[in-house]
């Protein structure tokens, strides 16, 4: 392993410290400015660095690539939902805080949608879902034991992806409230007793 990939940051924890989360939010504010402007394609790393004001030392001690800074944008509250759990009377509490967040920059994430590519964020999306919720079903019943429990978190992480992938390829049209509990109700009720 060399000294670069030693000093390199996991992106996906919410451990940073505030200097590494200062200038994360840095390169996630240049790319979101960027994306208004052109195609998640044509943007470079070099673009982003330009905007922020980072370095390029720095930009890759806290992110692999412009996929990473995306996927960590949406992570992020996932990250936080999980470490901050008690905050979160329901899940259906916690869909409605993310959806505002995805609402609030909802054509940034719409152009990082459109992206198909390897590492997009529509794959992460669905991975970063499968992840929480077997997270929360190990915090309740221990191992995820089996194919019927895993194909059901994996069926309700698909979903759950999907239907926030069109919401926010239609312009988040549909309230908040709509789409949190139209998600809610097609969680199978073993799992949803579990999320936060």
């Amino acid at each position: 392993m060399t000294e670069e990939e030693i000093e390199r940051r996991d992106s996906s924890t919410n451990t940073d410290s505030d200097r590494v989360l200062v200038t994360k939010r840095a390169v996630f504010r240049a790319l979101v400015e960027l994306m208004a402007e052109r195609d998640f394609d044509s943007i470079t790393v070099g673009d982003i660095l330009g905007r922020s004001g980072v370095s390029r030392t720095t930009f890759y001690r806290c992110f692999e690539d412009k996929y990473d800074v995306v996927n960590w944008s949406f992570k992020r509250f996932k990250n936080i939902r999980i470490q901050n759990k008690d905050q979160f009377y329901s899940f259906e509490s916690s869909l409605l805080v993310m959806n505002g967040y995805l609402r609030e920059y909802k054509d940034y994430f719409a152009r990082a949608l459109r992206y198909r590519g390897q590492n997009s964020l529509r794959d992460y999306m669905y991975e970063t879902n499968v992840e929480y919720m077997e997270q929360c079903w190990r915090e309740r019943y221990g191992a995820v034991d089996g194919f019927g429990q895993e194909a059901m978190i994996r069926f309700a992480a698909a979903g759950m992806s999907k239907i926030v992938e069109e919401w926010i390829l239609g312009g988040c049209a549909e309230p908040d409230e709509e789409v949190s509990a139209a998600i809610v109700a097609l969680v199978p009720q073993v799992l949803r007793e579990v999320l936060y």
